[in-house]
């Protein structure tokens, strides 16, 4: 508590150096304690000027995620009303998933800085260097299982929103989860479920953000296919406000579905950057070619295959064309 008062008074005071006794005095802590929590700030990376006689001031402040920063302002009513934040993690979602099955309540969001065993779709690994944003959410939404796979477009229409809102581009979704910039993918979704035969337990929405990571940390395969925020804005993202905007997109719409679960298809839709495209679709052991028509009301994809037939695919991998 006291380390973020001194935090937030070196903020406010614009550079300008405040003394050891105004710092004490602000927060009703010793000078000695000041100092101790000035040296527990720069072990956070905080690069901290001390001059004697003038006092502390701010000179570098690191990209690092605070979970005091991150809440300050965010007056959601059900997404992140609890945070937890974690400097290293096998997998937020895997982490998620265990505080739901310990009986979590909704809204519980676990943010790592760096995940060793992050996971995608279908089990692969996904590539989880620093500065970007990975984040797992867990909900409890009380709707038939079989509507369980709007949670996922939901979730990317919450994440599009945001990239458009905190850094003012026009993202794509690509059925079912990937976020497109320029026709790369810098975002991807993955949603887990545990669930009684009719009813819905929890769920874990899993969100990768690619913001400041350097590509060159990237395999050569997937750097090709690949964006950050940073490279589509040409500059540096304050992580900390691209969370907190987030999690507010993300709660808007989530009580926007508990509402109406058939209320985002219309604004997914709009943002789509597969329906009207040819199309191939992977997975459940087989391969199918034709051209994406629209999603149902289930979120399941409807193609019309070369041959006519006309098919729905509730899961696998989507590749576009080139036309």
């Amino acid at each position: 508590m006291y380390k973020d008062k001194i935090l937030n008074l070196l903020r406010s005071s614009h550079s300008t150096f405040l003394s050891g006794e105004e710092l004490a005095r602000k927060t009703g802590i010793s000078r000695t304690m000041v100092w101790k929590y000035i040296k527990s700030l720069e072990q956070e990376g905080f690069e901290i000027e001390a001059v004697p006689s003038q006092g502390y001031r701010i000179v570098v402040s690191p990209d690092r995620l605070r979970q005091p920063d991150i809440k300050k302002g965010l007056k959601t009513k059900r997404i992140g009303r609890e945070i937890i934040l974690l400097p290293e993690i096998h997998s937020t979602n895997a982490f998620a998933m265990e505080r739901a099955n310990e009986g979590a309540y909704e809204g519980i969001v676990v943010i790592a800085e760096l995940q060793t065993k992050g996971r995608g779709r279908l089990g692969r690994t996904w590539i989880s260097p620093p500065g970007n944003i990975y984040c797992s959410i867990v909900v409890r939404p009380q709707i038939p299982l079989h509507k369980a796979p709007l949670v996922t477009l939901m979730g990317a229409v919450a994440v599009a929103a945001t990239v458009k809102q905190a850094c003012g581009l026009n993202a794509g979704i690509k059925w079912p989860n990937d976020i497109l910039l320029s026709g790369k993918k810098v975002c991807g979704l993955l949603t887990e479920m545990s669930a009684e035969q009719d009813r819905i337990r929890h769920i874990v929405l899993g969100i990768g953000i690619n913001v400041n990571m350097h590509l060159d940390a990237l395999p050569a395969e997937v750097r090709m296919q690949t964006t950050t925020l940073a490279a589509e804005t040409g500059c540096s993202i304050d992580r900390t406000m691209l969370v907190r905007e987030l999690l507010r997109s993300m709660d808007a719409r989530y009580l926007d579905f508990l509402h109406d679960p058939a209320s985002m298809l219309d604004e997914w839709r709009k943002l789509n950057v597969t329906t009207g495209r040819r199309v191939v679709v992977s997975g459940a052991g087989e391969t199918l070619s034709g051209t994406a028509r629209d999603i149902d009301n289930e979120g399941r994809l409807v193609l019309m295959l070369d041959d006519g037939a006309r098919r729905t695919v509730a899961a696998g991998d989507v590749t576009i064309m080139k036309e």
